[in-house]
């Protein structure tokens, strides 16, 4: 839900679920292994793939480009989960949702389509893209190394299907020397496997699901990949479609299974290499989802006002006049150019994309007036971005006892958010209209540098500078607005990054790192007067030690224990209209906060037919400093929302001799999520719960076929939350209930 208008914080008491028994089984499991980091097999060479055939678990040799050049993981001086592509495959994973839950620590807010918030070590301030505003969320995406995340006035999330990604890495800790802004508490980056370019090789997969309580689902999946001109080009083409069943009811409308969502995807990527010194690859990618209705479950009665609750109905249902319907649709284009020049490699990506979404809101609900019981509204949000960006690096082309990498990065969005509230029926009275329009460009200059001091001892450091910039105007009235508000404001600054590493041999390894991460300063203003307030860019400083152990080729663990100091918290807050005299939502620096906490990952085969791999997070992420939210102070040590102190995963495998010749293997994955606040303004609690996925696989030598049942055991857990306390309504976002079904894939 898009909501702009009429928030107010209301003190009310916190109530909670008790934790579910899966909760506890699965914490008590993931902290006796000490868990594990999700780790890739090594990259294809330039110009090939990881093959259409998912490969097997095991611990390895992982590579991640994480700093932009390929490095081991374990080499890295700071910690990165890496999600291999086939992996997520092997496990059927359709989004992030099923993503995310391998990387503990990663928090996944949901909402509707494609409006789903990522926070990273505790750094967010909100877990519901209708509370956002118009701040840039906290952590940074990237599809491609092509910045995602709006740098004003959200849009969405990209939910990029995983079907032939070559890996999905997930950098903890802000990123701001290499990444830029928005990577306050990380990043996440999107790799897509690559045309082979010495092999015909594709892939076809579907699937039929039944869900618990709720309708059917289905997904389809298809790549094909062609070597041209004698092996120097290839041409690899992803086709995607799935169905995701509803399993809310909407009791107002009358709809059963209400927020069923279509996603449509596909993608093409073409490279050409003349010669091993150069090289060029361009993709296009286009991805679009439609939701027939995009409410959470709510007690709320627009009809009569009652039923504002701070807990989840008991009953997956929601009642609203009318249906929040959601069509939102990404694309991309990229073109990567490669030349070795004298030892040195000239690196070019220049990125160009759009973003649109366009939502209808049910606003009976925000707009209730117990005096005025049968009124109804609704409200039309228009949103749109049009992105260039253009990136050039320079490094060695041979890695060495000393590397350095030297860029320039230059970004120019054009954004539009129009809404209009309209009295229904519609045309009875004037509409309310809300629109911004603007740019906002970012340009930086950064350097990494990385030096072997001896043999065991590496240093390495890196900066940024940048300058931001935010143009746009407004137009708020009702009927015809009128004249335009112009706005604008810019910003400078530079994010340095150090670290340490030692190994004492190369099983096992030690490092320190401090960096630093910033995100788009701006200007609000408040409904139909003329008053502004400036917020400025916010940033942190995280500081972190890390210990890698490789004992065995079978075994690994990796520990890491980190702190965020957090200034100039930018929240989306509320201040009065003097026009209309109503609380309209706009973004201010906040004050303080503070994240500490304890990761561990580990991975272990004992045998060729038995892996199992966990990872479990402790983050502690609290407000400091007077923190003040509407002019209500906020106590130090209110736990910031939409992280879970206790997060863990655990997922096993265990290879067999099937029937009929075939190769059989049952895998299942753990994972729990801790008790969450939902706002640092709001006492709303989201209780813990756990599920439990299972997969049973059976492989011939291009066929292969899956049963499966994801949350088994049926948990009621809450994904994500927002109280929307000026109209006195909560919306809950429920995970999926108990789905079970089947998959076929054939490679050829």
């Amino acid at each position: 839900m898009t909501n702009t208008i009429c928030i107010r914080p209301r003190a009310t008491s916190a109530c909670g679920h008790g934790a579910h028994r899966w909760s506890v089984l699965a914490a008590s499991i993931t902290l006796g292994l000490s868990a594990m980091a999700q780790t890739q097999p090594n990259p294809p060479a330039s110009g090939g793939s990881t093959g259409s055939r998912p490969a097997a678990d095991e611990p390895q040799r992982v590579e991640v480009t994480a700093s932009k050049r390929r490095q081991l993981q374990s080499d890295v001086a700071g910690t990165v989960t890496a999600v291999d592509g086939a992996k997520l495959e092997r496990l059927g994973s359709a989004d992030n949702e099923d993503v995310m839950k391998l990387t503990p620590g990663v928090q996944f807010n949901k909402g509707a389509a494609d409006a789903s918030l990522l926070s990273i070590r505790g750094i967010g301030t909100n877990t519901n893209a209708g509370n956002q505003g118009f701040t840039q969320a906290p952590t940074g995406i990237y599809i491609e190394d092509v910045p995602f995340t709006d740098p004003f006035a959200f849009v969405s999330v990209p939910d990029l299907a995983p079907f032939d990604l070559e890996r999905v890495e997930v950098l903890r800790g802000p990123q701001g020397a290499l990444y830029g802004s928005s990577s306050l508490g990380g990043a996440v980056r999107y790799q897509l496997n690559k045309p082979n370019t010495r092999q015909t090789e594709g892939s076809v997969l579907a699937s039929f699901s039944s869900m618990s309580g709720g309708g059917n689902g289905w997904s389809t999946a298809a790549m094909a990949n062609l070597p041209l001109a004698d092996g120097k080009a290839g041409l690899r083409v992803v086709l995607n479609s799935r169905k995701d069943p509803g399993f809310i009811d909407n009791i107002g409308t009358g709809v059963k299974d209400s927020n069923s969502n279509r996603v449509d995807g596909g993608r093409a990527l073409f490279t050409w290499r003349p010669h091993a010194d150069f090289d060029v690859t361009a993709i296009y990618l286009s991805q679009q989802s439609r939701q027939a209705d995009g409410s959470g479950i709510s007690s709320f009665d627009y009809a009569t006002g009652n039923g504002y609750s701070l807990t989840p109905p008991d009953r997956n249902e929601v009642k609203t006049a009318f249906p929040q319907t959601v069509k939102s649709t990404f694309d991309l284009g990229t073109v990567q150019v490669n030349a070795n020049l004298g030892g040195l490699r000239l690196t070019s990506l220049t990125g160009y994309q759009t973003k649109k979404r366009i939502q209808r809101d049910d606003f009976t609900r925000d707009f209730f007036d117990p005096a005025f019981i049968g009124d109804l509204w609704t409200s039309d949000v228009d949103l749109h971005t049009r992105t260039l960006s253009q990136e050039i690096r320079l490094a060695p082309v041979k890695a060495g006892a000393f590397n350095w990498l030297v860029g320039a990065f230059w970004m120019d969005a054009d954004v539009r958010r129009d809404q209009k509230v309209f009295y229904e029926p519609r045309g009875a009275v004037p509409d309310i209209r809300f629109r911004r329009q603007g740019s906002a460009t970012e340009a930086a200059l950064f350097a990494d540098v990385e030096v072997k001091l001896t043999e065991r001892l590496t240093a390495a450091a890196g900066a940024r500078y940048y300058e931001t910039k935010l143009d746009y105007d407004r137009i708020t009235g009702v009927g015809d607005p009128g004249t335009p508000i112009p706005y604008g404001t810019s910003d400078s600054g530079t994010t340095p990054k150090v670290s340490l590493r030692y190994a004492f041999d190369p099983q096992l390894s030690v490092y320190v790192l401090a960096s630093r991460g910033y995100r788009f300063g701006g200007i609000s203003n408040v409904g139909f007067g003329t008053l502004s307030f400036p917020y400025k860019t916010d940033t942190l400083w995280n500081y972190e030690v890390g210990v890698r152990w490789t004992p065995s080729a079978q075994a690994s663990l990796d520990a890491s224990v980190f702190r965020i100091d957090w200034k100039d918290v930018q929240l989306a807050t509320l201040a009065r209209d003097p026009v209309s005299g109503r609380d309209f939502l706009v973004t201010g620096n906040i004050g303080e906060a503070r994240s500490q906490g304890i990761e561990l990952a580990g991975a272990w085969r004992p045998s060729s037919s038995f892996s199992l791999r966990g990872a479990i997070a402790y983050t502690n992420a609290t407000t400091s400093g007077g923190i003040t939210v509407g002019g209500v102070p906020v106590a130090d040590g209110t736990p910031l929302p939409g992280t879970a102190k206790l997060q863990g995963t655990i997922d096993g495998a265990v290879h067999f001799a099937g029937p009929l010749d075939s190769s059989g293997r049952l895998s299942a994955v753990l994972a729990h999520t801790g008790k969450r606040r939902a706002q640092v303004d709001s006492p709303m609690t989201l209780a813990a719960y756990s599920t439990l996925d299972l997969r049973l696989t059976f492989t011939w030598a291009q066929l292969e076929v899956s049963a499966f049942v994801n949350n088994a055991s049926d948990a009621r857990g809450i994904s994500g939350g927002v109280d929307f306390t000026s109209a006195l309504f909560t919306d809950f976002y429920p995970i999926r209930p108990r789905t079970a079904g089947v998959a076929v894939r054939y490679d050829f």
